[in-house]
């Protein structure tokens, strides 16, 4: 008789590859006066919290904010004085001013384009009659 064959292996099924994290793009920079970020009214502005894997780490939360087109830019504090020390901030209000008693960096990474565009006025065009007789 003649011998009988049989799979060597067990079928392999494939795992979907996780799409690799965007590449940061843009550049962020601190704001001369050294601070937190701050509104024109004193307030804090639209902002997530983020705890960052190297404390304070300037590259890291810029990172963050650059690899999301919503994020307007960053705030950064010392690991000892927040643990969640990378503030992403949603909009520009938060960059009119700085909290100089703060050991903070206030650094935006984009400007805000202008939501609405300028209009011209609606011209009229003249009105003619003609007269009849």
């Amino acid at each position: 008789s003649s011998p009988t064959t049989s799979p060597t292996g067990s079928p392999t099924t494939s795992s979907p590859t996780p799409s690799p994290t965007p590449a940061p793009t843009g550049t962020c920079w601190e704001l001369d006066d050294v601070g937190c970020c701050q509104t024109a009214n004193g307030g804090q502005g639209n902002f997530t919290n983020h705890t960052l894997q190297v404390p304070g780490s300037m590259d890291e939360c810029t990172n963050l904010c650059l690899v999301d087109d919503a994020c307007f830019g960053v705030g950064v504090s010392p690991s000892h004085i927040l643990v969640d020390n990378c503030r992403l901030h949603w909009d520009t209000e938060a960059f009119h001013q700085t909290d100089l008693t703060e050991a903070c960096a206030c650094c935006p990474c984009r400007t805000a384009s202008p939501t609405t565009s300028p209009t011209a006025s609606p011209t009229t065009s003249p009105t003619t009659s003609t007269p009849t007789t």
